[in-house]
């Protein structure tokens, strides 16, 4: 790091010394107005600077999905996304769902399906609450192994990212333990790993399509020389260049097919250490095989917007827009996975009050003043009027109240057991 850096050696180890700035990235509609006196990310027009770190868990916008805490390096994905939609992508290591949220805000409700796959169950509970806050039913969740994609679904894909495991170099300042975990050899069993990704990967991606690799690390042999290895004879590739990239990024070329990575340091802007690099396949874009979800569609008990599809899938009522339901992979209905839920156990589910297109036709609303958060927060009776109400904060849903024996609202079971 110090011959790289050269005369920013100094300025990378004092940076490394100081806090971490909060960064924070809004939801395309819920997230509309908040933050708007404090910097940007120049790299996402909804990233956010924070000048100080709020308790997130005590604020009601936070609960309603209206922002998605996340490091402003990892925002870059959003530059290396193709424009051309409905778009099919998987995000073979989601978890906790930085990423994930990020692509669902650039398709929206017509634009396409995203494969939210982690392998680790753990991760994958983290994964589905963020998917479910941030209110845009375009995606599926999944766990299998990117070799078991590769297999099955090669070239089936307009967008694979591969946010690989790493030593997490680039999370010391934010993480402590992480530093304590590092070797040498730590790194070198983590690029063996990487490099079994990245083939499994390359086979995922469509004709006309997009490979995007990151990792939170500043090694060399876990970055630029991991894609040099895999791109050495890529006739089939073309690298993708940031065409203007802001002072914080430091641009490294590798290998003989002409590669370009970015690299993000804490020293030189708001995010944490980050390295990214993007490969097009060549070949023009053509219609992938597409079988629309022919499962067990269902009328909902409630009103849904007109855009969302209601399924059963074992005991539960689920929804995927339109697009996404039309863009489907063959034969993966019959396969284990999870959609955004609407209806559970005779009542209508947590993710359902925070759907970002809202549930005003629906349900009558029950607009909390300022206040009353905290008491719903804790499970405090209120009165009611209806048996359902859809509860509100500023206009954002984030959750419910029912009529019956006096319980914590699901909103918040699940948050106060993990507590």
């Amino acid at each position: 790091m110090k011959a790289r850096l050269g005369e920013e050696w100094p300025a990378f180890l004092s940076a490394l010394d100081t806090p971490p700035p909060t960064s924070v990235r809004l939801h395309p509609r819920k997230g509309e107005g908040l933050f708007s006196s404090v910097a940007g990310v120049p790299w996402h027009p909804l990233g956010r600077v924070l000048t100080n770190r709020p308790h997130f868990e005590s604020d009601p916008l936070w609960h309603a999905g209206a922002y998605y805490v996340q490091e402003a390096s990892g925002m870059s994905v959003r530059l290396f996304l193709p424009e051309g939609k409905p778009l099919r992508v998987i995000d073979l290591s989601a978890a906790p769902g930085g990423k994930a949220t990020l692509v669902l805000g650039e398709i929206g409700w017509e634009g396409g399906l995203l494969v939210a796959n982690d392998p680790d169950p753990l991760r994958r509970v983290a994964l589905r609450e963020n998917l479910e806050r941030w209110g845009i039913p375009a995606y599926i969740i999944t766990g299998r192994h990117p070799r078991w994609w590769a297999e099955r679904y090669p070239g089936a894909f307009d967008v694979v990212i591969l946010d690989a495991p790493c030593s997490g170099e680039g999370l010391w300042r934010r993480d402590p333990k992480a530093l304590c975990l590092w070797s040498p050899s730590h790194s070198q069993r983590m690029q063996r790993l990487q490099r079994s990704l990245l083939f499994s990967a390359l086979q995922l991606v469509a004709p006309g399509g997009i490979l995007i690799y990151s990792t939170c690390t500043y090694a060399p042999q876990e970055n630029e020389e991991n894609l040099a290895y895999v791109f050495s004879e890529a006739a089939a590739w073309e690298p993708i260049e940031w065409t203007s990239p802001p002072p914080a990024v430091q641009t490294v070329a590798y290998g003989e097919a002409g590669g370009i990575g970015y690299y993000f340091y804490p020293h030189r802007g708001p995010g944490e250490g980050f390295f990214i690099s993007a490969w097009r396949r060549r070949g023009k874009r053509g219609h992938f095989r597409s079988v629309p979800l022919r499962i067990s569609r269902k009328k909902s008990p409630y009103v849904l917007p007109h855009e969302l599809l209601a399924f059963s899938r074992g005991e539960g009522l689920y929804g995927l827009t339109a697009t996404a339901a039309e863009v489907f992979l063959p034969g993966l209905a019959e396969e284990k996975w999870e959609a955004f839920p609407l209806w559970r156990h005779s009542r209508p589910s947590h993710a359902a009050a925070l759907l970002d297109r809202g549930m005003q036709q629906a349900f009558p609303e029950r607009v909390l003043e300022e206040g009353e958060f905290d008491a719903y927060l804790r499970g405090e009776v209120f009165s009611f009027r209806f048996p359902f109400e859809w509860v509100t904060y500023q206009g954002r849903g984030i959750g419910w109240l029912y009529r019956g024996r006096p319980s914590l609202p699901l909103t918040w079971k699940r948050f106060l057991r993990n507590r």
